[in-house]
């Protein structure tokens, strides 16, 4: 079967959907679309270096939605991924997040505060949101903290 790697901007709350605890249907997420590839200048050999675009665009729709950068980081069947609203910024639509199939997380460092942030990018697309400076701020002085998902099970890790 194969599979496709998703980046999903994901509340506090929904974080539960690594112990099954909730679990995530119709989502909108991100991917490497070949939108995304084209509209960044990627070829297909930079499929890592778009793997962590198609992460930060995530993190930017969080942000927008969630007033915070939490994404998940699911390796899902390619069955259940879908067109998205926004193909040129990854934009797919995930059908099901199964709590296995997530791999990762990524939220801010602790002590990082991203409210001006939060604040500017408020309910809008990705595209206005990353022009508004403190975005950019945010973007550039603090990078995504990778977290393993036993870390959360366990209730060791950030946020937990």
């Amino acid at each position: 079967m194969e599979r496709q790697l998703v980046f999903v901007p994901v509340s506090r709350s929904e974080l539960e959907t690594m112990t099954g605890g909730v679990e995530l249907t119709d989502r909108p997420a991100h991917t490497v679309t070949d939108e995304l590839l084209e509209a960044l200048g990627y070829t297909p050999a930079q499929a890592e270096d778009a793997e962590y675009a198609a992460l930060v665009l995530a993190s930017i729709a969080a942000l927008s939605r969630y007033g915070e950068r939490l994404v998940l980081v699911a390796d899902v069947p390619t069955s259940v991924v879908g067109l998205g609203a926004d193909p040129d910024n990854g934009g797919v639509n995930v059908s099901r997040v199964p709590a296995q199939a997530i791999t990762a997380w990524f939220c801010e460092a602790p002590g990082v505060d991203s409210s001006d942030a939060a604040a500017a990018a408020k309910d809008l697309d990705i595209d206005t949101a990353w022009d508004f400076p403190e975005v950019q701020r945010l973007l550039h002085e603090s990078d995504l903290l990778w977290n393993d998902v036993e870390e959360y099970r366990r209730g060791s890790g950030p946020l937990a």
